[in-house]
């Protein structure tokens, strides 16, 4: 007993190695009849002809059409958190660690806490809603395997929504709804994740991956006294982990025409903070059925590669055929 999902993404055929925001793009500029050379299918680097001249593209949205500093201020959440706090955009209270920290500064962010690495993607090593201290260190020694430096910030809860700024306008916007099962009363809890991965990719190429169970959805069931052997009742919904990320299995949702215009406006100033113009922000907004105001949501982070093929290719919902507003945007770049 699933949730009625209209996903029906399919490879581009002779082009099924690459991510599929790169197919995406390669598909529109296909369409468009434009010259473009594969210059190393491994890094999804290709580059387009128009009026002329050259278009580089990487990972289907990494271009001129941003600048290196704008890039380079997304790239890193801390560096990113003080373009936004310039702006006076809403943000969770948080604090940059560096090895040899000394614990008592962790005081300064009451818990349940948020532990991140400062220069990651895709979620790595991000663990949400931590509720001890003990808990917390744990999770900032392993998210200092990945990263020099760890951000440490408040919990925010609600729900997290990418909002698609291109040109300093929302294109799209998704509901990253986080990895989750929906229980038919007979199955355990690692046979429905094994049922939900039919379709969905190990990697980029495409646009939901597969469900992994891995400590942090262990920890997760274990805080709502389960395990993958529990099964769930009929209709009874379970979240795997907190952060929704597609990269460790979660949903896509489009909500493009449901999010309140206060937070599409927030979410341009967020980009314009940065200078992005090719953006994928990500607001948590607390409570949807409250007025819409700067108290009711924090700006999580700004991702310059912005994926495409969440708002193509939406676990639920409408194609918003994004690539069309990226291309021109790449084209115009120059």
């Amino acid at each position: 007993m699933m949730e009625k999902s209209n996903y029906n993404f399919k490879p581009l055929p002779g082009y099924e190695q690459f991510e599929a925001t790169t197919q995406i793009i390669i598909a529109e500029i296909l369409r468009r009849k434009l010259n473009f050379e594969i210059i190393d299918a491994d890094n999804n680097l290709i580059s387009v002809q128009y009026n002329h001249k050259e278009y580089i593209i990487h990972e289907g949205t990494i271009s001129d059409a941003n600048s290196l500093i704008a890039f380079w201020i997304s790239n890193d959440k801390w560096m990113t958190r003080q373009f936004l706090q310039r702006k006076g955009i809403h943000q969770a209270k948080g604090i940059l660690l560096k090895p040899g920290y000394q614990a008592d500064v962790l005081d300064a962010i009451p818990l349940p806490a948020v532990v991140k690495p400062a220069n990651t993607d895709h979620g790595i090593a991000v663990s949400t809603n931590i509720q001890s201290r003990d808990e917390q260190i744990a999770a900032i020694n392993n998210a200092f395997k990945f990263s020099d430096k760890v951000i440490v910030e408040e919990f925010c809860p609600g729900q997290e929504y990418r909002f698609l700024v291109i040109d300093y306008v929302v294109r799209a916007i998704a509901w990253r709804e986080p990895a989750n099962v929906l229980g038919d009363g007979k199955s355990s809890i690692q046979q429905l994740v094994d049922m939900k991965n039919k379709g969905r990719g190990t990697d980029y190429t495409h646009p939901l991956l597969k469900i992994n169970i891995d400590e942090e959805v262990i920890r997760h069931l274990k805080a709502l006294s389960m395990t993958p052997e529990t099964i769930l009742k009929e209709g009874e919904k379970v979240y795997l982990r907190k952060n929704s990320n597609l990269s460790t299995g979660g949903d896509s949702i489009d909500v493009t025409d449901e999010i309140p215009d206060f937070y599409t406006n927030v979410a341009v100033e967020a980009a314009k903070s940065a200078g992005l113009k090719i953006a994928g922000i990500d607001i948590i907004i607390k409570d949807m059925e409250q007025t819409a105001s700067h108290d009711n949501y924090i700006v999580v982070e700004l991702n310059a590669p912005a994926m495409l093929s969440m708002h193509d290719y939406p676990y639920i919902g409408k194609n918003r055929h994004v690539e069309k507003y990226v291309l021109d945007s790449i084209l115009n770049s120059k």
